[in-house]
């Protein structure tokens, strides 16, 4: 009985609980995934404050770069524009602050941490995958139309989007190798996996396919030239699916075979064709440009409260399609600029940017051992950022944020204290 009372409690167990429930809801449930959030920040800051510890300088100084990125954004809410719009746009930066001051404060190992993530991002996946393709296969029977099967038809039902929800694949088919879950089960990953990448391809994201396919494909080399002959069936269903799923994401890649560029510097936008996905990246680049010269805001930025404003301005100015003024058609107004790199320049300016590419090179030169993400997937964040304004959803930031913030050094008296 005395044992009972004066051993130390799992910490650890209930940290890997609310970090499941984290990950879990992140595809799943937006306001689910605040509650996981808020319930992991008050485990941990109780665990902090009833054994408190030092952090590691180092860890410190790798999660300085994102709070000095939401500090900088954050100033804007000591000048003179209206608080509340300013702060609404501030809260949604607030996972720039949250998340690295749990990880600076958090006691978790990167093998807890990683079983836990894990865990909790692939059965939400292949959950949401399965409610996807049901809901895809009701409208369907409706309307005939098997259209209803790929990319943003097929993620009506969840909040990320077909968009986000592609990266959350990607991200969850390179972790199936950690050993640190379901270390003894290769035969149910090799399935998860290859249901992860049928649904991937139905998402159909041009980008996260012809970048993240190669990469991945790069990851598991191993296991495409070690026991060739043991793995031929898996590389034969795996070509199979591969060249059965391809078929939305080659349609849409046809589309750039004849890209009509000489559109994009167009005066006025009046009774042109409707441009495809890379015209319009390139007509809101070009709006992006001429905002920061407009507004001389090349070093402070306009701000985040009035970027969107100035942008669909420019909609109106170039007579671009702003809707019917009837029902929920608003044509392209409160589109952002499809791009997290002009984004970040015309919201913060130059410093903005730069704090912005420091965040992806620390990512980048960090020993793998200590990051929970594969640090190839930098080049799949990197490059996704020239075509989607990533941090400007709360599914990008808080996606971003977790990936970069789970930063693991052995830290001999967290460690011996957790064994207590």
């Amino acid at each position: 009985m005395k044992r009972l009372f004066t051993r130390y409690p799992d910490y650890n167990a209930v940290e890997q609980a609310a970090w499941f429930l984290v990950w879990f809801t992140l595809p799943l449930s937006l306001k689910l995934n605040g509650l996981s959030i808020i319930l992991a920040a008050c485990i941990i800051l109780v665990q902090f404050a009833w054994r408190p510890f030092l952090p590691d300088r180092r860890k410190l100084i790798y999660l300085l770069f994102p709070v000095l990125f939401f500090l900088w954004h954050a100033k804007e809410l000591f000048g003179s524009h209206p608080f509340l719009p300013v702060w609404k746009e501030t809260e949604k930066m607030l996972s720039f602050l949250v998340i690295p001051l749990l990880f600076a404060l958090s006691r978790i190992g990167k093998g807890a941490f990683t079983r836990a993530a894990v865990a909790g991002l692939v059965p939400a996946l292949v959950i949401g995958g399965i409610f996807m393709l049901a809901a895809a296969g009701i409208r369907f029977i409706h309307s005939e139309n098997w259209n209803e099967f790929i990319y943003h038809n097929l993620a009506k039902p969840i909040h990320p989007g077909a968009i986000y929800f592609s990266l959350y694949l990607l991200f969850a088919m390179f972790k199936l190798d950690d050993e640190a879950w379901l270390k003894h089960h290769h035969g149910l990953k090799t399935g998860i996996g290859l249901y992860l990448l049928f649904v991937l391809l139905l998402c159909a994201s041009k980008l996260l396919i012809g970048l993240g396919l190669p990469l991945l494909a790069w990851h598991y080399r191993r296991l495409f030239f070690q026991g060739r002959t043991k793995y031929r069936k898996l590389i034969v269903a795996l070509f199979f699916l591969v060249a059965l799923g391809s078929i939305p994401f080659v349609k849409r890649v046809a589309t750039l075979v004849h890209p009509k560029l000489e559109m994009v510097g167009l005066e006025n936008f009046k009774g042109s064709p409707e441009p495809n996905g890379l015209n319009l990246r390139l007509i809101l680049w070009r709006f992006g440009i001429e905002i920061l010269n407009e507004q001389h805001a090349w070093f402070k930025g306009v701000g985040m409260s009035r970027t969107q404003e100035l942008l669909n301005l420019k909609f109106y100015q170039y007579g671009m399609y702003t809707g019917t003024n009837k029902g929920t058609d608003t044509g392209y107004l409160n589109y952002n600029f499809h791009n997290q790199y002009i984004e970040t320049t015309v919201t913060s300016g130059i410093p903005g940017l730069v704090f912005l590419i420091v965040i992806l090179v620390v990512f980048a030169i960090q020993p793998r051992n200590r990051l929970f993400a594969p640090t190839m997937f930098i080049l799949i964040i990197s490059g996704f950022f020239l075509t989607e304004s990533v941090l400007e959803r709360q599914a990008g930031i808080v996606f971003f944020c977790l990936i970069y913030s789970a930063y693991f050094i052995v830290d001999k008296n967290v460690a011996n204290t957790n064994k207590r």
